[in-house]
């Protein structure tokens, strides 16, 4: 098990989770270069000679982001006449709603609400050793005796048997799993944003052409 806990402070758990939060501080920025880049190519009028990047384009000064690009509309009503001693004249009309495009166009403000990660390890080391020893020993005696004139006969015989057996098992197992679950929302619009907006739609107009 010490081998295990060894192996696990090897593991770069500070790149492991450094490098998900970097990655969605990143994205957040980039969310909001983009939420920038949607407001000055939709919302205003590019002046002839500038290039993308007409709005930063003087580090050292403020941003000048030129004319609010709007939409038109053209429609045609009943407009309702002067009133004569006969009857009430109606007559139809062609009227003109002029819209800043920024008032009618979804801006994507997207902000990352939550981030969890989940790292799992699994580390399983286990050794089985195993040893036997069996010793059998065995002997007989047989003796034969016969008269002065006969030799004695001695028969002697004796049987060893050793037996010896061992075995080792090792086994390591190793499982990484790492999950990342990242959940981003539309957020609202910042408080300047809004009152620009609402400024914008104060400028709506409806005109008779």
């Amino acid at each position: 098990m010490a081998a295990a806990v060894q192996e696990l402070k090897q593991i770069p758990f500070g790149h492991l989770i450094g490098s998900p939060l970097k990655a969605a501080i990143e994205s957040q920025a980039l969310a909001a270069q983009s939420t920038i880049d949607f407001i000055k190519q939709v919302g205003f009028k590019k002046a002839d000679g500038d290039n993308d990047d007409f709005m930063f384009e003087n580090l050292d000064a403020d941003a000048d982001a030129g004319e609010i690009r709007n939409v038109t509309f053209r429609y045609s009503k009943k407009d309702t006449g002067e009133e004569t001693d006969d009857a009430t004249e109606n007559t139809e009309s062609e009227f003109v709603l002029t819209v800043p495009i920024l008032t009618i166009t979804p801006i994507p403000y997207i902000r990352i609400d939550e981030m969890t990660i989940d790292f799992k390890a699994k580390l399983t080391d286990s050794v089985v050793h195993k040893s036997a020893s069996a010793t059998a020993v065995s002997a007989s005696v047989s003796g034969k005796y016969g008269a002065f004139w006969s030799p004695v006969k001695v028969n002697f015989r004796v049987s060893a048997t050793h037996k010896s057996a061992n075995s080792r098992q090792s086994s390591q197992t190793r499982e990484y799993q790492m999950d990342i679950h990242v959940r981003a929302v539309q957020d609202e619009l910042p408080q300047g944003l809004s009152r620009i907006l609402d400024i914008l739609e104060d400028a709506i107009s409806n005109d008779k052409s």
